[in-house]
């Protein structure tokens, strides 16, 4: 029974990720998209879109990882792409958030979780590359769909889009004319400026 309270534990603390706010927003009310619904959105993602990957993926695996990506950010928030955070120090802070939620888990459902959100954040597997891929394609759909013409107030470039985007030329190719359509698009939009 202590296992399956610890299981329990962890299970309710991941409602906290429905509370963490991030700068994309939702159609319905133009609020704040959460944690939990950007992992949902990605993990529904994959079956859609595996076909252009690279490789031969697992596609379960890539579920996986993108359901546990932002499970940090439960005790660290999100970190916005555009802000001035240092990318390893924030890895950091994440990695140990992780490491606290899930050690109320059995040892190897760590060990198998912990396994998962290190080769994401490595991005050396072809599973990782597509997972890191998709969690970058994502939140530029979200924008153009959601946002209302002109809505730029951070004063986003294009060149800054390109820069943050452009891995996602090596890791997933054939999804690379989409990302460039849609920053095209949000530009088009005023969602980011032309320089």
């Amino acid at each position: 029974m202590k296992i399956l309270e610890g299981q329990i534990q962890f299970i309710n603390e991941l409602e906290k990720l429905k509370t963490v706010k991030r700068r994309n927003l939702t159609l319905d009310n133009k609020r704040p998209e959460n944690s939990a619904e950007h992992s949902w959105h990605l993990a529904l993602m994959v079956p859609i879109l595996a076909k252009y990957s690279e490789s031969e993926i697992d596609q379960l695996k890539v579920i996986k990882m993108l359901l546990i990506h932002d499970l940090g950010e439960i005790y660290v928030g999100d970190s916005w792409l555009y802000g001035d955070s240092d990318k390893g120090e924030t890895y950091q802070r994440e990695l140990e958030a992780f490491k606290q939620l899930i050690s109320t888990l059995p040892v190897v459902q760590q060990s198998e979780l912990l396994d998962l959100f290190t080769e994401f954040e490595s991005r050396e597997s072809n599973e990782a590359k597509f997972a890191k891929a998709l969690d970058a394609i994502q939140p530029l759909i979200n924008h153009l769909h959601v946002s209302d013409k002109n809505e730029n107030p951070d004063k986003i470039k294009m060149s800054m889009v390109l820069e943050r985007k452009s891995f996602i030329k090596e890791y997933a190719p054939k999804l690379w004319s989409l990302v460039a359509e849609t920053i095209q698009e949000s530009v088009e939009k005023g969602l980011y400026e032309k320089d």
